[in-house]
């Protein structure tokens, strides 16, 4: 994972969203004598930690912000992902960089 692209926050999805959550969140490591699996935080977590507004959105499946200003809202096909995008434009802005290889095409 060498290569870093721009993508725009808004066209975040699968594993590359994955992979900006985890920058700003930081590892999850499982407690000891845990399962040792990878572990994303979830959007209720996130909603929790950052204040995020979710809702239904009318053109989009969902819509979700995490700087109090309408303008900012991201979609998402699910809850999940809208909030994670809410949380990435948040943190990082509107474009970030995620290794290429996790670019889904």
């Amino acid at each position: 994972m060498n290569r870093l692209v721009s993508v725009r926050t808004e066209e975040l999805t699968g594993p590359a969203l994955d992979w900006a959550i985890n920058a700003i969140e930081g590892d999850q490591q499982p407690g000891t004598g845990q399962l040792q699996l990878f572990a994303l935080p979830d959007a209720e977590q996130l909603i929790t930690k950052y204040g995020v507004w979710v809702d239904v959105g009318h053109r989009h499946t969902w819509l979700a912000d995490a700087t109090k200003d309408p303008f900012n809202r991201q979609h998402g096909e699910t809850r999940t992902i809208a909030v994670f995008r809410a949380v990435v434009f948040a943190k990082r802005g509107a474009a970030m960089k995620v290794p290429a290889e996790l670019i889904q095409q």
